[in-house]
């Protein structure tokens, strides 16, 4: 049977289409930089112009929000009733379609700036796995996409004056769980995702409170995970924990995350308050017991702000909002400017803009090209921490009261 071309065409669109359009799985992104294969996205907004929907989430909490297909996920604490809850909203029309309260216990102790629902929840399109600080245990928990409960697993203590905030990874069937801390449990775990069975556990061997989120790559051929903080960096085997290799740094207390290069095999390593970011050298096999350092910066290193890895250039951005871009192989400095104000969110980026939220709710865009041009810069009236999600052509901003979702020709 012959098929008219008009349907050829339409099927071609229709994959093209469904190519460019992605799911939001987890923080920072399908590929865990904050990297977007999105082409159609928004870059100019306000109060009126954009702004699809603007919907009040109770509570407070700095996750960021999680997209698959058309739901967003995300977490939040009611303080007063001291329920940790995990929310479902619509992705068109922005209503609450599901609340439910994961866990109630008492509010831990935790740093001004910190919140009980600041770890972003990770899905894989069945259920949704979070994971809370509740009577000071690390409580993991699967969630179906109708709200209910799978499975909860308290995994270890956890004791942290700052309180805690490393989201959950998922790869295949393992959630990789941080539990760096104060106190004496500090460990890295992987629980299998359909049971929340410990798959492994392994301690760390100093217990200083950190809050980087574990990384997924590659050391040589072997899958591991890198995780800095407590002034080191670790690298995994993802399926039984062992350590392939370690070095000191990057700083005693880690807050952002690792990147890595696929392109340069490279990983790169910060936010310390002591200033210093490490690339290293992803191409050497597991039997070297410590890795090559490619190159160094001590200058506008963030502490709390993840970096951004697009096409071979890694950009940083302080968290006083001086920016820098780098060849990621080299190191050469390609670009530096005063760019934005305090930020603690962290960048996202498509093929052609770069997206910096500041805390007062500004969002400048700026061109992902050499010439890092500044094509807008937007303003929402609400303070924001968490990193925005970039997914179908819309940008969703979690901002302090409201969740806002911007696209490009809605009026609201």
């Amino acid at each position: 049977m012959r098929i008219p071309t008009i349907c050829i065409v339409c099927l071609g669109f229709l994959f093209v289409t469904e190519l460019h359009a992605e799911n939001w799985p987890c923080w920072r992104g399908p590929m865990h930089n904050g990297n977007s294969n999105e082409t159609q996205v928004p870059t100019q907004w306000n109060a009126t112009e954009n702004v699809k929907w603007k919907t009040a989430i109770p509570g407070v909490g700095h996750s960021s929000p999680i997209v698959w297909g058309d739901a967003i996920f995300l977490t939040t604490c009611e303080l007063e009733n001291r329920t940790r809850r995990l929310l479902r909203v619509d992705r068109e029309s922005g209503a609450v379609v599901w609340s439910n309260i994961i866990a109630e216990a008492s509010i831990e102790e935790m740093h001004r700036d910190n919140t009980p629902a600041s770890a972003t929840p990770t899905t894989d399109g069945q259920h949704v796995f979070v994971v809370f600080c509740v009577e000071s245990e690390l409580l993991v928990s699967a969630v179906d996409l109708d709200g209910e409960i799978s499975w909860s697993r308290s995994v270890d203590s956890f004791e942290a004056s700052h309180g805690f905030c490393s989201s959950l990874v998922l790869d295949g069937n393992s959630l990789f769980l941080s539990g760096l801390q104060d106190g004496a449990s500090a460990f890295v775990a992987a629980l299998e995702k359909s049971t929340g069975e410990i798959l492994w556990k392994v301690p760390r061997t100093k217990q200083i409170r950190s809050y980087s989120t574990p990384f997924l790559c590659e050391i040589g051929d072997t899958k591991a995970i890198l995780l800095s903080g407590a002034d080191q960096t670790i690298a995994y085997n993802r399926h039984t924990g062992e350590t392939l290799w370690e070095m000191a740094g990057p700083g005693s207390k880690t807050v952002s995350s690792i990147v890595a290069c696929d392109q340069c095999k490279t990983a790169f390593i910060c936010g310390g308050r002591d200033n210093k970011f490490i690339a290293v050298d992803l191409r050497r096999t597991v039997e070297a017991s410590t890795p090559q350092i490619s190159w160094t910066e001590t200058k506008a290193i963030p502490y709390m702000t993840s970096p951004l890895l697009f096409d071979g250039r890694l950009h940083i951005l302080s968290d006083e909002g001086v920016y820098r871009c780098y060849e990621a192989s080299s190191g050469r400095v390609l670009n530096e400017r005063r760019a934005v104000g305090a930020v603690k969110a962290s960048m996202i980026a498509n093929a052609n803009y770069i997206f910096v939220t500041e805390v007062s709710g500004r969002t400048t865009v700026i061109k992902n090209d050499e010439s890092w041009s500044v094509v807008s810069q937007n303003q929402l009236d609400e303070e924001v921490v968490a990193s925005p999600a970039l997914s179908n052509g819309d940008l969703i901003i979690r901002g302090r009261n409201h969740l806002f979702l911007i696209r490009q020709g809605a009026t609201g």
